[in-house]
């Protein structure tokens, strides 16, 4: 693919396609299937709502997709299951590029590439996690470090800094380092603010306002068991899209484990904790993805590695040799036929099922990967997701195939990037940190 360096200088209150612009129904994407429930989990002073939904949803947190990539930080389940979704939405998107051309779309306001350090040794500048509405079909968020949650209607063509209202402050000064799209109600936006208020937040109207569900405020007797409540990343439940998991970047305080697990049952309004192992270092940022069921999660981080759940985090079993990078933005993706891969550090990983003792290594895909998306036929993935440690490459492989990648020709860039597919425009974005925000027409 080749690639153009766009035009950073885009006003941002240009009137898109998302605002008046016409849009087609693509009609409803399944249908809704019973059963799916939380693990109910207890914590030290409360207890989770316990509350069992009836609904069914597709991807929108941070999971496996079986649908091949509805866009960034996707989820599914196996066993036939068919999700719920509205009818989409596709915004006529009439400024892409050729196809094949990787074009910088940074909103403007953005700064890259920038020195200046604050208080915490934080460095300010850049995209950083972004997702794809699975609903509105051109619709995409972008979370930065320390500038704010951004929103375009057009395909990443023009962006307004959407996070205005409640809360804004406390959401727009720290690192956007997770976002989550509800795949059944797309109002709904999750996303943190790391080294500025720490927080977990939630809006429901696409962005403008917040509230908080995670911090010492809004959950004070749950909130004792960490020191500054650092909220990491969030996983929606395929299944139940208001059963949510919460991960953290510190540990636990006694008297539970290094390691702890936040879990919701209602979308956030009330929380459980769930301990983890007691030899996990608790120190340091968290994934966790959903799998087959409500129960069946994968759980990893830089120094303890991976581990996979059947039981709601009852129990945990080790996935040997697989590790993750410091950097949360690993994805987990499921083809269409049922195989996983991983984004790891060592490169990308695979297996047939998602049990422990089947994942394997596909040779020369590395070092850490961090997106890992797909077009319903091919996957794409980008390499060397932190900082600038090695020379960043875009690989591709039919699903057909996972054995074999190739690399993509792309613009040079610092590092790779969080990934999210729009299958309705055919549109591939990556967003790089201080190499800022790309997308791409595949071909």
């Amino acid at each position: 693919m080749r690639f153009s360096r766009g035009t950073i200088g885009v006003a941002l209150l240009v009137f898109g396609c998302g605002d008046g612009a016409s849009t087609k129904d693509e009609g409803n994407g399944g249908s809704k299937s019973t059963g799916a429930t939380s693990t109910g989990a207890t914590s030290t002073g409360a207890t989770s709502s316990g509350a069992t939904s009836t609904g069914a949803t597709s991807s929108g947190g941070t999971g496996a997709d079986p649908s091949g990539g509805a866009g960034d930080n996707s989820a599914g389940t196996a066993g036939g299951y068919v999700p719920l979704m509205p009818p989409a939405k596709v915004a006529d998107c009439d400024s892409l590029n050729e196809p094949g051309v990787f074009e910088e779309i940074t909103p403007a306001e953005v700064v890259l590439n920038i020195d200046m350090k604050i208080a915490d040794g934080q460095t300010k500048g850049g995209t950083f996690a972004m997702a794809v509405d699975p609903v509105n079909q051109g619709t995409v968020y972008v979370g930065t470090s320390f500038q704010g949650v951004w929103k375009s209607k057009d395909c990443g063509s023009s962006w307004d800094l959407v996070a205005t209202g409640d809360n804004s402050s406390d959401v727009n000064r720290g690192m956007n380092w997770t976002l989550a799209v509800d795949p059944e109600e797309p109002d709904v936006v999750y996303t943190n603010s790391g080294y500025g208020s720490n927080g977990l937040f939630k809006s429901t109207d696409g962005g403008e306002n917040w509230t908080d569900i995670w911090s010492k405020k809004s959950q004070p007797e749950l909130a004792k068991a960490f020191m500054y409540n650092f909220a990491n990343v969030i996983a929606i439940d395929p299944a139940d899209h208001r059963h949510i998991l919460l991960t953290f970047h510190e540990q636990c305080l006694a008297p539970h484990p290094a390691t702890c697990i936040a879990e919701s049952s209602n979308g956030g309004e009330t929380w459980s904790i769930i301990d983890g192992e007691p030899d996990w270092n608790g120190n340091e940022g968290q994934v966790i993805f959903f799998m087959d069921d409500s129960k069946t999660w994968l759980w990893g981080s830089q120094t303890n590695g991976f581990f996979r759940t059947p039981d709601g985090g009852k129990s945990w079993q080790v996935i040997p040799k697989m590790n993750t990078s410091h950097l949360q933005g690993s994805q987990l993706l499921r083809t269409q036929a049922g195989a996983y891969y991983m984004a790891g550090a060592e490169g990308i990983w695979t297996s047939p099922d998602g049990l422990p003792a089947t994942w394997t290594l596909i040779d020369d895909t590395g070092p850490i990967v961090g997106g890992l998306v797909s077009d319903g036929e091919n996957m794409f993935a980008s390499t060397c997701h932190f900082k600038n440690f090695c020379n960043p490459r875009y690989l591709t492989s039919p699903e057909a195939d996972g054995k074999t990648w190739t690399a993509l020709e792309h613009p040079v860039m610092t590092q790779g990037g969080t990934m999210g597919f729009d299958k309705a425009h055919k549109l591939l974005y990556s967003s790089n940190g201080r190499a800022g925000l790309w997308r791409v027409v595949v071909p």
